[in-house]
């Protein structure tokens, strides 16, 4: 569905407001919690929300900008991507950057690899990439930008990536490779070990979309979860990229985009010789952006270090329990399987999407997924078991009225 923008004719104020006057306007507009947890998502508990907060404060005026030369800056961002990368078994060389999200992160990633393309594929001019029909609609986007082309294949029925339709869909203009670790659509991990053979045979770079997953797989399998091998243990991964605002529980924006060795990450730079300037050279695509993020992040990830986020995957996969055996006693609604997150589930009886308007109507601010229709659950330690009690008690009170008979009113359900 379109999304329509409503646009405002309101002129700059000639006087200005009082902070009073604009804090209290902002009080109106806030909406409160619990109702807006799932879309505020991904959060840790209190205590690291407010180290995070702190970091990101006192550092939010620092500029980002130059954090490949000023010493104090480097260093905390490097100390990032060190500690980052480090989950990810990584080669002796493996690195990365900072990015300002998951969609940058991806885009660094097709944008690398035609400049990568460029050297090694020469004779392509319009290259594209083939990845299961759950790629990120991100890798679309990139693609628009990059004049690129984005070549999606057909799942096998639990939205899986097929090995077989990824080989069949490669051509001469190929020159990369994507699967999801999981992906949002289903939440589950595709057959990365046999697409990325499918990669290392062809000649072509293969990139693996961790940006749900980089920050939980990990920690998911240090507690005995056996994953599908993701990272750069398998052959043939030449990056990867993993959203520090989801499940590394940082504040927003802030996500990393990695390589499986240097040399590769040259590909993602861009130097600019500017004849009064001197080289304009930057960690990502941003130029200036607050360093408060990378400070939060380098906080939260020594806050907690590794038994701190094996104590918050506990937690996760404990609420993941509780909402999975609360939603499925709800008549008609069923939960869906998934390798890692986020939850979704959907109504056999009622219509999904009435149900998602009822919790609307409640005061829930959901996301979903429009083919199939499923109302998806963005669980994270921050949720409360009290907030988890009021969210089945209302959604059992929406699907009963409406199976019921009462009002059936298809909402917009919609991821964004």
């Amino acid at each position: 569905m379109e999304t329509e923008v409503v646009r405002s004719t309101k002129s700059m104020p000639q006087g200005g407001m009082s902070a009073q006057a604009i804090r209290d306007h902002l009080a109106t507009l806030d909406v409160p919690e619990p109702y807006a947890h799932f879309a505020r998502a991904f959060r840790g508990p209190k205590d690291v929300q407010e180290l995070g907060k702190y970091a990101y404060d006192r550092f939010m005026s620092d500029n980002g900008f130059f954090s490949m030369y000023l010493p104090y800056m480097q260093t905390i961002e490097q100390e990032v991507i060190s500690m980052g990368v480090s989950l990810l078994h990584p080669r002796e060389t493996s690195t990365g950057n900072f990015t300002s999200g998951g969609t940058e992160s991806n885009f660094s990633s097709m944008h690398a690899a035609r400049n990568w393309a460029r050297v090694h594929l020469p004779r392509i001019r319009k290259p594209n990439v083939v990845a299961p029909l759950t790629i990120h609609p991100s890798f679309q986007k990139a693609a628009r930008y990059l004049d690129m082309e984005v070549i999606t294949t057909d799942l096998d029925p639990n939205g899986r990536g097929i090995a077989a339709n990824i080989a069949a869909a490669i051509n001469d203009n190929t020159i990369m490779l994507a699967a999801s670790a999981p992906s949002w659509h289903y939440a589950n991990i595709d057959p990365i070990p046999e697409i990325a053979a499918l990669a290392a045979d062809a000649g072509l770079w293969m990139h693996v979309d961790g940006c749900v997953g980089g920050y939980i797989n990990p920690f998911l399998e240090k507690l005995g979860k056996q994953l599908t091998p993701w990272d750069f243990r398998v052959p043939g991964v030449m990056s990867i990229s993993a959203d520090l605002h989801k499940f590394g529980y940082c504040p927003k924006p802030a996500s990393t985009i990695y390589f499986r060795d240097a040399a590769l990450q040259e590909f993602h730079y861009v130097a600019v010789q500017d004849p009064f300037l001197g080289q304009y050279k930057l960690a990502g695509f941003s130029g200036s952006r607050s360093a408060g993020p990378i400070f939060a992040a380098w906080s939260v990830f020594n806050y907690l270090g590794v038994d701190g986020y094996l104590r918050l995957t506990r937690r996760l996969l404990e609420l993941k329990q509780r909402l999975t055996e609360g939603v499925s006693a709800i008549e008609g609604l069923k939960v869906w399987e998934v390798d890692v997150m986020p939850m979704h589930f959907h109504s056999e009886r009622a219509p999904t999407s009435a149900v998602y308007q009822g919790l609307f109507e409640k005061g829930w601010l959901m996301l979903g997924l429009v083919q199939p229709e499923a109302i998806t659950i963005c669980v994270d330690p921050a949720l409360t078991d009290e907030a988890v009690a009021l969210f089945l008690k209302d959604l059992r009170e929406v699907t009963e009225k409406i199976l019921a008979g009462g009002p059936a009113t298809a909402g917009n359900i919609r991821y964004s």
